[in-house]
């Protein structure tokens, strides 16, 4: 049913606070009859979509009011200052809520979760809303108290507001879009469930199949036992054309089965093909309404061909070859009682017997093995074939990264979120504001995303004050701001180490996080000159002895282990991400450094850092995280040590830091920012000094303003695009010779255009080995954009 949103002209005079004081009531008192899922939904769409009208309707006339002289001052307080962001909250719940409920509602469609899990999530939801309106009822008894307060000491509730614009029109068109929101999940949850028929089709497709080819091997193993029976009751020759004759008829059945595997392909063809890419709420995310576009034809037909079709091929195959060895069988068995009867004596009957029970156990192992593949088709119908699966991070029906990429050039990307009508909302908590984001052309988007990147470049006048800022491992150790938390956890390992226990550390951070400098501190503080940096294509110096290291790093620790004798040192590996080849892959190498951490940590303190992002993408493929004792995590730094680090730096400039009217800053002020700008940078210590150095300007030789220059990078980003900068992201750097080898002729279809716009748009450099790795100034963007598009998890 269509929620409507209702015009000033068509609500009475009636409208006033108390009249939604007893709206809400009604609403709530409904709320609380309410015992089933399918109720509370629809009660949340129809019941609180009609308050949510009201709470316009009213605001909207008090609006257009306000320049009457008769106008009513506390109801414009209430309506469009007091209660406009609680209730917005409010409606941002009842939608999280409503998602939700549909979600459970759609998992117990597919057997995901039972009956009573579902009945437990509606008494919780139910709970969560009488929560958020009662503390919104306590929030109008407030209001009520503060405008009575005014009226006691004679003073007008309107002076509280009268130095503010009114946001009312601000609010009503947000309230308008979230109502709009609720619309789009109750209509994309019908769409779902035609979805959900056809998934479970498939299945019933699917498991038709292989149980038609288990009763044909199961009748094939009981026809065999009758005829054995048979031959074991003969008493003379007559008897034997009744066991031809039963023989033939068994061929016969053979060749008129009938049997319809191979059209399994085109049974399940006519389901998929009415599949069609959709877009589906999925997930909220502070105050984000997540929306996943999915090409379902192309994932499921993709799904189908890569992980289910080869095991019924194999099930199809062996049903085959059963047959045909059974025909064989039989036939012959057939020829050989003909000349048993010819020959009027029954003494071979025991040799055919012997060859029966052999035939019997051959079909036993088949169906054993038949058994064995269906158990696994079982296993991938039950967790992967799930129209639900939608809403959880993982990739729909993903295949394999590789997989991926040479079926995209087929077709669109297979799992990609876009915004609902182009609206971005930036919330940090649900009490936070959000803007609509106006639609722009992709030029426009490009340009202003090249103007971003240029403001932040360094400028040749700032350059002695960015340097302090922006150098990778600073100018010295007065410059290292200790991180206390994870150093001590860092000294715990390396202390057990010291007492014979093997360690290890894995050191993992978004792009800028610190990595490199916390490991190398560490290790020139505990091991003096007993560090070995091991680097690719490089000359490695380990008691003396020289070796030089390619991309494989298998070779290189098989080196750096003969080549240790009487130290006990530690062994560094920055930026595993590097260590790959056309030669020998990322995965060898990894395998290789895990059996040495594994083997070797006893002796040799081994630190590896790695993203975060690849750190997740290993650990769904190995035991990776697993092999190494110690795991620090870099990627959020305190706020405290954050302001400390930015203080060192500004001091070393002996510069002063002024505002936009040139007044000295105070450290609060100074504090303040650096606090907004951790916030914006989720408190990753090199972004926030990044942007610090980019939020400054010099303007003469000892003053250096501060300029919150509002300078977003704007996602102008194609789907092409979008994996080039995740494989880019996740493993460091790409090439184009790269790109072709795992794409072939698609490079030149759909990736060339792309990758040289994001070279010409300075996304992406070259550096000096030729390589096109990530501009430093937008990493933080990059990942926000390709976790937001669903790129990367």
């Amino acid at each position: 049913m269509e929620i409507k949103v209702l015009e000033p002209s068509e609500v009475t005079s009636d409208y006033s606070s108390k009249k939604f004081e007893l709206e809400l009531d009604d609403y709530i008192n409904r709320l609380d009859t309410i015992t089933d899922s399918e109720k509370l939904k629809r009660t949340i769409l129809l019941d609180f979509s009609e308050l949510a009208n009201f709470y316009i309707s009213t605001s909207d006339l008090n609006f257009q009011g306000i320049s009457s002289i008769t106008r009513d001052s506390k109801e414009g307080y209430l309506f469009h200052y007091a209660l406009a962001k609680p209730f917005k909250d409010l409606m941002l719940l009842h939608r999280d809520v409503f998602l939700q409920l549909q979600i459970a509602s759609h998992k117990g469609e597919e057997n995901v979760v039972e009956k009573e899990s579902i009945d437990k999530h509606t008494i919780e939801s139910k709970s969560i809303l009488h929560q958020a309106l009662n503390a919104f009822q306590k929030a109008i008894e407030q209001e009520y108290r503060t405008i009575s307060r005014f009226e006691k000491g004679g003073k007008d509730i309107s002076k509280q507001t009268k130095h503010q614009l009114n946001p009312w029109l601000v609010y009503k068109m947000q309230f308008e879009n979230i109502l709009e929101q609720f619309q789009l999940i109750d209509t994309a949850g019908l769409t779902f469930q035609k979805v959900i028929d056809i998934f479970n089709s498939i299945k019933s497709h699917t498991i038709s199949s292989y149980e038609s080819s288990l009763e044909e091997a199961k009748n094939s193993e009981e026809t065999i036992e009758k005829v054995s029976i048979s031959l074991e009751k003969m008493n003379d020759n007559e008897e034997i054309s009744l066991v031809i004759t039963e023989i033939e008829l068994a061929v016969k059945k053979i060749e008129t089965s009938g049997r319809k595997l191979e059209g399994f392909t085109d049974l399940v063809e006519n389901k998929v093909k009415s599949l069609a890419t959709l877009n589906f709420p999925t997930a909220t995310n502070e105050g984000l309404l997540l929306i996943k576009k999915i090409d379902f034809n192309r994932s499921v037909k993709k799904w189908l061909d890569y992980e289910l079709l080869p095991y019924l091929i194999d099930l199809w195959e062996n049903q085959n070859n059963l047959a045909s060895y059974y025909k064989h069988s039989l036939l012959n068995l057939k020829s050989s009682l003909k000349l048993i009867k010819n020959n009027k004596s029954l003494a071979p009957v025991n040799a055919q017997i012997t060859t029966l029970k052999e035939i019997q156990r051959t079909i036993g192992l088949n169906i054993r093995k038949q058994q064995q593949i269906i158990s696994q088709i079982i296993i991938k119908l039950t967790n992967q074939l799930l129209a639900t699966n939608i809403y959880t991070s993982e990739e729909f029906l993903e295949v394999s990264f590789q997989s991926s990429l040479n079926q995209y050039t087929a077709g669109s990307s297979g799992f990609l979120m876009d915004w609902f009508q182009k609206i971005k909302i930036a919330f940090k908590s649900l009490n936070s504001s959000y803007e609509k984001t106006i639609s722009s052309s992709p030029d426009n988007l490009v340009e202003k995303a090249i103007n971003c990147i240029n403001f932040r470049m360094v400028k040749e006048e700032n350059a002695h004050y960015d340097t302090l800022f922006l150098n990778k491992n600073f100018i010295g150790d007065l410059f290292l701001v200790p991180r206390i938390e994870e150093e001590n956890k860092l000294d715990i390992c390396f202390n057990d180490w010291q007492k014979g226990f093997n360690k290890s550390a894995l050191i993992t951070g978004n792009n800028l996080s610190g990595k490199t400098t916390f490991m190398e501190d560490f290790a020139k503080k505990h091991f003096g000159k007993d560090i070995i940096i091991l680097e690719t294509d490089s000359t490695i110096t380990i008691e003396g002895r020289k070796f030089k290291t390619t991309q494989n790093l298998k070779e290189a620790l098989q080196e750096a282990k003969k080549n240790i004798y009487n130290t006990k040192p530690v062994l560094l590996i920055d930026d595993l991400e590097y260590w790959r080849s056309e030669e020998i892959s990322f995965l060898d190498n990894v395998r290789a450094l895990v059996n040495f951490v594994l083997s070797e940590s006893d002796r040799i303190f081994v630190m590896v850092s790695i993203s975060q992002a690849m750190q997740r993408h290993l650990d769904q493929r190995l035991p990776f995280s697993n092999a190494f004792t110690t795991r620090i995590d870099l990627n959020k730094t305190n706020s405290e040590e954050i302001f400390k680090a930015v203080l060192i730096r500004h001091g070393a400039s002996h510069k002063k830091l002024v505002n936009k009217d040139r007044y000295a800053m105070s450290p609060k002020q100074i504090e303040k920012k650096v606090q907004e700008l951790s916030g914006n940078f989720k408190n990753n210590i090199g972004e926030v000094l990044q942007a610090w150095a980019y939020s400054t300007k010099m303007i003469d030789n000892n003053l250096v303003i501060f300029e919150e220059a509002e300078c977003n990078f704007e996602d102008f980003f194609s789907s092409e695009e979008l994996i080039i900068l995740k494989y880019v992201y996740l493993y460091k750097f790409v090439n184009e010779v790269l790109l072709k080898s795992f794409l072939g002729k698609g490079y030149n279809i759909n990736f060339d255009s792309g990758i040289k716009r994001l070279i010409n748009t300075k996304v992406l450099w070259r550096n000096s080995n030729g390589n096109l790795i990530l501009n430093r100034v937008i990493t933080s963007d990059i990942f926000e954009i390709l976790r937001y598009r669903g790129t990367i998890n």
